[in-house]
């Protein structure tokens, strides 16, 4: 994954801004690393509920992340105003692509960057499945583009 890839803030049709917890902040003031992760989910679920809720049923199957990379490019201090911004990028067979970042919504400085990877999966069976037609047809819609 490459940190200087050209992304601005119209790349992402969904942003949600980010209430920074006390709890969120480290020894040396700023948000603990692992947090972000949290951030992170925080967006993908959000970004799924910005699709028409009937793109997206949870009783047809669920998400779980395959993979995720992150490159953490400036620490985020606490009382800084940020938003995770999120988007698909691919859709595979049994698997979706997500890019997201944190930014500060002040600046629009990218403070990290990730990359997942997840895949639609039937607690049912408890193995990976085809993401549904109807999934995909929404985040196409949704990012304006054909998967």
């Amino acid at each position: 994954m490459e940190v200087k890839e050209d992304v601005s803030r119209d790349t992402f049709k969904s942003s949600l801004p980010i209430q920074i917890r006390f709890n969120d902040i480290d020894a040396l003031g700023h948000i603990n690393n692992n947090i972000y992760f949290s951030y992170f989910d925080l967006g993908k679920i959000d970004y799924l509920e910005n699709l028409r809720t009937s793109y997206v049923s949870w009783t047809d199957g669920i998400i779980v992340i395959a993979r995720i990379e992150v490159d953490f490019i400036s620490p985020v201090f606490y009382k800084e105003k940020v938003a995770v911004d999120t988007k698909v990028t691919k859709i595979g067979t049994k698997s979706v692509v997500f890019l997201q970042q944190v930014r500060n919504v002040l600046t629009g400085e990218i403070k990290c960057r990730c990359h997942s990877v997840v895949v639609a999966y039937n607690p049912k069976t408890s193995q990976a499945m085809a993401v549904p037609e109807i999934w995909r047809h929404g985040m196409s819609e949704f990012e304006g583009m054909k998967f």
